[in-house]
């Protein structure tokens, strides 16, 4: 992890460093490491149960898929593979799912992962149009917001940035593909209602966080970059 913590932080902080070019160039190179050591490890942990029981293979995708999205919306072309990524996570949850009381629902239940997995899924289809064709477009955006609504209108409980992401596509697809027929109201009042639901989300997120003090936040706000990372400190 050490070298794909170091390829977040240098490509973070490559404006702000005394060598920009130097710290981007390393942190471009720490990318390519990590890739390949967890290629490694990942080949060789079939035969130590890496991919089995346990939960460190999905974890590891879900950090690396983080980190990755984050690494792509500073400019940066997709070096990874964040779709292959995606794939091979959305296998290991399905794996995970047919064997009961398997150690990934431990901490979080199914439904909770399912729910990370949809956030991810929905952030980067809203940060990567698949096309430059406007039907195409309109098609994916759909999709993105099928995904989220799912989320909203099915599971009991919502991880706040999944729920966040999730209203973030809908008021998307209400801009920019669905009619008034297939919504039964007019869009524009529906995306403000929307746009109010996130808000209101978001104030009651920073009233949480204002009680719990800024190492809680930013502890926070790390995790959900992906691997944690020293841009918290």
């Amino acid at each position: 992890n050490r070298y794909f913590n170091r390829a977040l932080f240098l490509l973070t902080v490559r404006d702000d460093h005394p060598n920009s070019r130097q710290a981007e160039s390393q942190g471009l190179m720490d990318l390519v490491t990590a890739r390949d050591m967890d290629r490694e490890v990942v080949d060789n942990g079939d035969q130590e149960g890496f991919k089995g029981e346990k939960d460190e293979h999905f974890e590891l995708l879900m950090g690396r898929i983080k980190g990755m999205l984050g690494i792509v919306k500073m400019g940066y072309e997709d070096r990874w593979g964040i779709e292959e990524l995606l794939e091979e996570a959305q296998m290991q949850l399905t794996a995970a799912l047919g064997k009961p009381g398997h150690v990934l629902f431990q901490d979080l239940s199914p439904t909770c992962q399912m729910q990370r997995l949809d956030a991810v899924l929905i952030e980067y289809c809203m940060l990567n149009p698949a096309t430059d064709d406007p039907a195409e477009e309109t098609k994916r955006t759909a999709n993105t917001g099928e995904i989220a609504i799912r989320m909203l209108y099915e599971d009991d409980n919502l991880i706040a940035e999944a729920g966040m992401l999730a209203l973030s596509a809908l008021i998307e697809a209400t801009k920019e593909s669905i009619t008034e027929e297939e919504l039964g109201d007019d869009p524009a009042d529906v995306c403000a209602k929307l746009i109010q639901c996130r808000e209101n989300i978001e104030r009651a997120l920073t009233l949480s966080y204002s009680t719990r003090g800024v190492l809680c936040h930013e502890c926070v706000n790390a995790c959900n970059a992906g691997d944690f990372s020293m841009e918290a400190f």
